[in-house]
């Protein structure tokens, strides 16, 4: 009952922060039944603003988030969390249009994620202050611990790009991170796939990630520029480079490569009787062949874009001020 509640209250504050119309009660009850599964859905314009970065969202969409946690069966079956085709288009602050009513949107969502940050700490430290919450933690930790134990990830079709046609007018440019596949499983010590169904002091766990890679395209036609969500989205998917597919056109800055990485958590090595002779985290990552290039125009642009940022910074504080034109000759106020 416990566990339940808080990981319906985290979903429900991580989500919330990041996915456009989410329907609250309804996770509630999808996490209490052990599934949760979305599609389609649309990414906040103010998913980023935490960051405090010169750029906005321009598009953002998940195509699919399942959540599956087997309450009756916590110690014998995995936690799995499947997120499949996120695309992400981001662009300088002078890139977005203002519109009043949006503004006034995306100030009071980040009023009311401050106000339910300054709930949660001030009840967090009315919970301390009673002494009610050491059996409830303890509680907590263990049931997390054993989520962890057992967590298995998958994360498919990833696509993060930014599109930049004001750092350099003559020639915008767009760049961009994708990701084909990536697998995050428990293992035993010889990293064969297993569920921990008795408690461990050791945990081991199998990352395999699969056509990484990063492209910088100069002088280039802009995704963003699309008119409806469906083509963006499509031109996002039809451009994420795997094995068998590298995307015509593109200049890899990076190119995709896949990363195997094996990773042994030793949960309390202070107490383990070992005297510390085991690490608390080793990380073994293996690589395949790296291939590293940057061009004439990429290596510009990339400066341009340095020399820009701090610009950028200034001109979002007033970008309910500025016109929407491409030149302002002829066009100053009286």
């Amino acid at each position: 009952m416990v566990f339940e509640s808080f990981a319906a209250d985290l979903l429900n504050h991580f989500l919330g922060d990041f996915i456009e119309n989410l329907d609250a009660s309804q996770l509630n009850i999808d996490i209490w039944g052990g599934d949760v599964k979305f599609e389609n859905l649309d990414i906040k314009e103010t998913a980023l603003d935490d960051l405090d970065l010169p750029v906005k969202l321009k598009f953002g969409h998940l195509s699919k988030l399942v959540l599956k946690i087997p309450w009756k069966n916590l110690y014998t079956a995995p936690v799995t969390a499947n997120i499949e085709g996120l695309h992400i288009i981001v662009v300088p602050n002078q890139g977005v249009k203002y519109n009043e009513v949006k503004s006034f949107k995306n100030k009071q969502d980040v009023k009311q994620k401050t106000l339910s940050r300054l709930e949660d700490a001030r009840a967090l430290r009315r919970k301390m202050k009673e002494g009610k919450d050491a059996a409830p933690d303890t509680f907590a930790e263990k049931m997390f611990t054993q989520v962890i134990k057992n967590l298995q990830v998958t994360v498919k079709n990833i696509h993060i790009r930014y599109e930049d046609k004001y750092t350099n007018r003559r020639r915008p440019f767009a760049a961009g991170i994708t990701l084909d596949s990536l697998d995050f499983q428990t293992t035993d010590e010889n990293w064969v796939p297993t569920i921990h169904k008795e408690a461990v002091k050791l945990i081991y766990k199998l990352v395999q990630m699969n056509s990484l890679a990063v492209y910088w395209n100069s002088d280039t036609k802009l995704i963003s520029d699309m008119t409806s969500k469906e083509e963006i989205g499509r031109a996002m998917r039809s451009v994420i480079a795997t094995s068998n597919n590298l995307p015509q056109g593109y200049n890899y800055i990076l190119e995709p490569i896949s990363v195997d990485a094996k990773l042994r958590l030793n949960q309390k090595p202070e107490a383990d009787e070992t005297d510390w002779t085991t690490p608390k985290i080793f990380l073994n990552v293996s690589v395949e062949l790296i291939g590293l290039h940057i061009g004439k125009y990429q290596y510009q642009d990339v400066l341009l874009f340095l020399e820009a940022q701090e610009r950028f910074t200034l001109a979002g504080r007033y970008l309910q001020y500025r016109p929407d034109l491409r030149e302002y000759k002829g066009h100053y106020r009286e």
